[in-house]
């Protein structure tokens, strides 16, 4: 999955809902933030592996590659898919992937983390991992190597018509998808596109506060998932039946109507 839109947009509070559900739901989460972490540690308590540089990153692409292989030793000729009964969920989440291109020096250790993301990618999905790359920059997406095999797309707002088609593509905004109408005052409301189903739904994903992400817990963290002070975990999941960005329903997803 791919989730893509401009400074202040709402692409924090849209990974901290996926994050926030992966916890409540008890999956791993592995994060890379190549901008030294300064996102990803918001989420220390609750992340399974993190990288804040590319060597950091080099070996934990390898690592989550060499989990999909070991599942599907396991399970080929066994089942098609895996879910949360044969194995747990792995959610694999790289902010600002653009910063994993890089040239000079770091160019053959950037082609070595682009290609176990793109590996990751073509093999994951079946063997119950999810791997969902955000970027600020739509202009960088299109020349990302294992960009088609992104095949969910969240944009969010955008500045411009030929910037929601390189993020989207064509056919999403033929069928509706216009991501650059959304008004600076509507953080998290953005325009879902599925390549498999081609479909555009509009949605909105609820603001998450700094104090909300440092208040993560993981289910089951005190045997009752329950925090430190005896509160209910943030990360409960709502009963919204939405389904899409993730194998789980997106906490807290609304789908809005686009005049509202």
């Amino acid at each position: 999955m791919a989730i893509i839109g401009e400074s202040n947009s709402g692409k924090g509070s849209v990974l901290a809902n996926i994050i926030a559900q992966e916890a409540a739901a008890g999956g791993e989460i592995w994060f890379i933030d190549l901008k030294a972490g300064m996102e990803a540690e918001n989420y220390a308590q609750v992340l399974d592996r993190k990288a804040y540089n590319l060597d950091e990153a080099e070996t934990m692409l390898a690592d989550f590659n060499t989990g999909v292989d070991t599942r599907a030793q396991q399970w080929r000729g066994k089942l098609r898919s895996l879910n949360d009964n044969q194995a747990a969920h792995r959610l694999l989440v790289i902010d600002e992937a653009a910063d994993m291109i890089r040239s000079g020096a770091s160019k053959k250790k950037s082609d070595a983390c682009v290609e176990l993301v793109r590996s990751a990618l073509s093999r994951s999905r079946a063997l119950n991992c999810t791997v969902v790359v955000a970027t600020q920059n739509p202009r960088v997406t299109i020349s990302l190597p294992y960009r088609s095999l992104l095949l969910t797309t969240l944009a969010l707002r955008l500045n411009s018509k030929s910037e929601a088609v390189m993020a989207m593509g064509e056919d999403a905004v033929r069928r509706g998808a216009r991501p650059w109408q959304i008004p600076f005052t509507r953080p998290g409301d953005g325009y879902l596109w599925d390549t498999e189903t081609n479909q555009v739904r509009y949605l909105h994903v609820p603001f998450v506060t700094d104090e909300e992400i440092h208040a993560l817990r993981r289910v089951g963290g005190d045997g009752n998932g329950r925090s430190g002070s005896g509160s209910p975990v943030p990360a409960t999941p709502s009963t919204s039946g939405y389904r899409g960005l993730l194998r789980r329903p997106l906490l807290r997803c609304e789908m809005r109507d686009e005049d509202a």
